[in-house]
């Protein structure tokens, strides 16, 4: 007679159900100063001077005191994580929980600084702004041309231009007659779409992006700028793993401490793009 109590094992599987990853390439357009800080409250400062007045000559030659000036990076920005991994739940898995949820949870803290960059978008100077409130593929080549001639009229050489994208410009772009490649010419900056013959920059294409409107009908921050415009430090980041007192489980921690800022807006740019549907045709 067949044994209908057999044992049935249950499998765990955790690494199908990872949430998909987007690529964090804020930090790339950044100057990075991490060498220079070592824990949250430390302050980086960028002196300069005015520039001097350029005078008509007529014999005689005026000397003037040009004001010291400059910008401070404060590292101020701390997120962390802390999760618990139950030893059954450990013996059970077919991945090593405790390290696969510790490398996901450190691409959380880099997304969320990513995210952070992103929202520096403001700091552009006035007059670098474009905006787009029916964006298509009839619009979108004007508004990245736009964004170019900011950056060249503050003498942004064109090796220097960087511009970071979602994926719906990206298919408007496409849409347009950009062609694309993947990873060409990258000069050790990361992966970025590489479209710098027609459209004069550095593309890098993400999802952090700054969108103030929805999933579905997007209102997409795109910064451009030079590889100056932001600085950029990160003092620490730390995990560790700690056995618990009153629990048989492991505490995973990790702490992220960073900074940016603009420092040369004039240097930064950003179009503010809504999506908007093409308009059908019969052919």
């Amino acid at each position: 007679m067949a044994n209908t109590d057999a044992f049935v094992p249950e499998i765990w599987d955790a690494a199908i159900m990872r949430t998909l990853e987007d690529n964090l390439v804020a930090r790339k357009i950044c100057r990075n100063y991490s060498n220079k800080v070592k824990q949250a409250g430390d302050t980086i400062h960028f002196n300069g001077l005015a520039d001097p007045s350029i005078s008509s000559y007529a014999g005689t030659v005026l000397y003037e005191n040009l004001v010291a000036g400059g910008v401070s990076l404060l590292i101020d920005q701390q997120n962390y994580y802390g999760f618990d991994v139950k030893d059954v739940e450990q013996a059970m898995a077919n991945v090593d929980l405790k390290g696969s949820q510790n490398e996901r949870s450190g691409y959380k803290l880099k997304e969320a600084c990513d995210t952070h960059i992103m929202s520096l978008y403001s700091g552009a100077d006035s007059n670098n702004i474009v905006t787009d409130d029916t964006c298509d593929t009839g619009t979108i080549l004007d508004d990245i041309a736009m964004l170019y001639t900011y950056l060249k009229q503050n003498n942004v050489n064109d090796g220097d231009m960087w511009l970071t994208i979602p994926a719906w410009v990206k298919t408007k772009l496409g849409e347009a007659g950009i062609k694309w490649s993947i990873n060409e010419g990258t000069n050790g900056k990361g992966t970025m779409l590489w479209a710098k013959n027609e459209l004069g920059f550095d593309i890098y294409l993400t999802e952090q992006v700054y969108n103030s409107g929805t999933f579905v009908l997007p209102v997409s921050y795109c910064m451009a700028g030079s590889y100056n415009a932001i600085v950029f430090a990160e003092a620490l980041e730390k995990s560790e793993a700690l056995r618990a007192e009153t629990a048989f489980a492991t505490h995973v921690r990790g702490l992220h401490v960073f900074g940016a800022k603009v420092i040369k807006p004039k240097e930064l740019a950003y179009a503010k793009l809504t999506y908007t549907a093409e308009a059908s045709w019969n052919a």
